[in-house]
């Protein structure tokens, strides 16, 4: 089990046994790393950045520019991580020069303000409009990993986003979480919901050996797209977990990248281990 449903379990145990402890809920689903953000070990290109919320927050982040035409990503990391971590894992895409704004939350990293549904979202706000503001030649794509997706889900029901990519995304938070857990859990993410309001193409990527979030989560969001008749595809990996490798993120960006560019997913130059899945279909195009 992972680091998200592993604190939601714990803190239901210590709620069913002292009611008064159920906001234990609440901090376990936000574990927010206190050291503030440092650009140790990323990129020379990294640097620092500062949003402002709506409700008055400044917050940091960090950014890499795009190189000429490349997209800029805007990356909204899982619940235990951090806008540094996000840029650790997703170097390989900098490498290619890809542009980053890698957000981070209202609580974490030294940031202030307390985490939560709402404020994450005006967080992911702030950090849109940073990001669209200073893209650059290429397009802006919005990517959420873990909890992360359920943030870029809500930025799509306000935005048309030139693509939505999640990672490891659930249904609903609630759903996600252990059965004793969900009556305790007071913010519900509903991405399925959302998914028939997308008005921008959407790639959906899943881990078949994620122990964080049920692979059958992304299905259901794999169907539900499909029976919107949404643009996209769901590519899913085999033995991969909840955070899958770097370059097989890299691999999936350039394959949307060519289905841009040519209406056509290049699924043979895919790594085997991925299988690409048009949304609307169960059978991948490379098996």
């Amino acid at each position: 089990m992972g680091l998200l449903l592993r604190g939601i379990a714990a803190a239901t145990a210590l709620a069913l046994a002292n009611p008064a402890a159920a906001g234990t809920v609440q901090e376990r689903i936000y574990p927010a790393p206190k050291a503030p953000l440092s650009l140790a070990g990323l990129p020379p290109t990294a640097r620092m950045i500062s949003v402002e919320t709506a409700d008055g927050l400044t917050l940091a982040g960090i950014a890499v520019a795009a190189r000429g035409d490349r997209p800029t990503l805007l990356v909204l990391h899982g619940n235990g991580s951090s806008a540094a971590d996000a840029l650790r894992w997703l170097e390989p895409l900098a490498a290619r020069g890809y542009g980053i704004v890698a957000a981070e939350y209202r609580g974490y990293s030294g940031n202030p303000g307390k985490p939560g549904e709402a404020g994450l979202t005006a967080d992911g706000e702030a950090f849109l409009g940073y990001a669209a503001a200073r893209r650059g030649a290429g397009p802006l794509w919005v990517l959420g990993h873990s909890l992360g997706g359920g943030v870029a889900f809500d930025l799509a029901k306000r935005h048309k986003l030139d693509a939505l990519i999640t990672v490891g995304a659930f249904t609903r938070l609630r759903a996600a979480a252990p059965k004793l857990a969900r009556a305790f859990v007071p913010n519900d993410y509903d991405n399925l919901s959302a998914v028939p309001q997308l008005d921008e193409p959407y790639f959906l990527i899943h881990g078949l050996a994620d122990d964080t979030i049920a692979s059958s989560e992304g299905e259901k969001l794999h169907d539900a797209a499909g029976a919107a008749g949404k643009k996209g595809a769901s590519f899913a990996i085999v033995g991969a977990g909840h955070r899958p490798d770097g370059l097989q993120i890299a691999a999936i960006l350039d394959a949307i990248g060519g289905w841009f560019a040519t209406g056509r997913y290049p699924a043979a130059e895919l790594p085997a281990e991925i299988k690409a899945i048009p949304f609307g279909q169960q059978k991948p195009l490379n098996p």
